[in-house]
């Protein structure tokens, strides 16, 4: 896949530093996994070795532990992968989706629910991580459940374990390890949210964007399912 060379203004926007700065949520195991010291797997990484291999530029990978996380050091990066959300337009400008994931509820094997539409009930208490796309999901579409936000997924997951919320919101795949670190975690039988996931930029960058939106466009390139 190739949409040509990079041009210096863009190159200039897109890698200021000489080495493409890319921000990965740890806590999305579909997107980006530490597997050993300082070295990441997933699909955000996959993306970052076809831009590096199709630009030639270098690309350090900067990880945080939630989305939320990155949204707040907007400076310790030059380009993210995240969840498409709306109330972060007024901030990114996002690519064309190269993939989706799909959030979900756990709870403990005591608990009586068994889909995510049971979970939007008077006296239940979900845990959520604060700015994740999933939670502003369901701060629009829970009317009665008790949303109780947390820092990061760690905090939130820590939560439903001791008992404190009935219910922690995630990403499935993430949700499915906890399950194999913790037997009496259970996974809800559907999905509330399929999430795209794209490559953003901070606004004012146009000569970035725009190389972005030709190799996103050319033939070959990645692809939502």
């Amino acid at each position: 896949m190739s949409a040509g060379p990079l041009s210096e203004a863009a190159r200039r926007e897109l890698v200021p530093t000489g080495r493409l700065r890319l921000a990965v949520n740890v806590a999305n195991a579909e997107m980006a996994t530490e597997t050993s010291p300082g070295v990441f797997e997933g699909k955000a990484i996959d993306l970052s070795r076809r831009l590096a291999a199709d630009w030639g530029i270098p690309v350090e990978i900067v990880p945080f532990a939630s989305g939320g996380a990155i949204l707040k050091d907007i400076a310790a990066w030059d380009a993210a992968v995240l969840a498409v959300e709306p109330s972060r337009r007024d901030r990114l400008h996002f690519l064309p989706a190269f993939t989706t994931v799909d959030a979900t509820l756990a709870t403990l094997g005591r608990s009586p629910l068994s889909t995510c539409r049971d979970a939007d009930a008077q006296g239940l208490r979900i845990a959520v991580v604060r700015g994740a796309a999933y939670t502003a999901h369901l701060e629009q579409s829970f009317a009665h459940a008790e949303l109780v936000a947390f820092d990061n997924p760690k905090d939130a997951r820590a939560a439903v374990l001791t008992g404190g919320c009935d219910a922690v919101a995630g990403i499935r795949s993430t949700l499915q390890h906890l399950t194999l670190e913790n037997p009496e975690v259970r996974l809800m039988a559907d999905d509330f949210l399929r999430i795209p996931q794209a490559l953003a930029l901070t606004l004012g960058k146009p000569h970035a964007q725009a190389a972005l939106e030709s190799w996103f466009g050319a033939p070959g390139a990645p692809a939502a399912a």
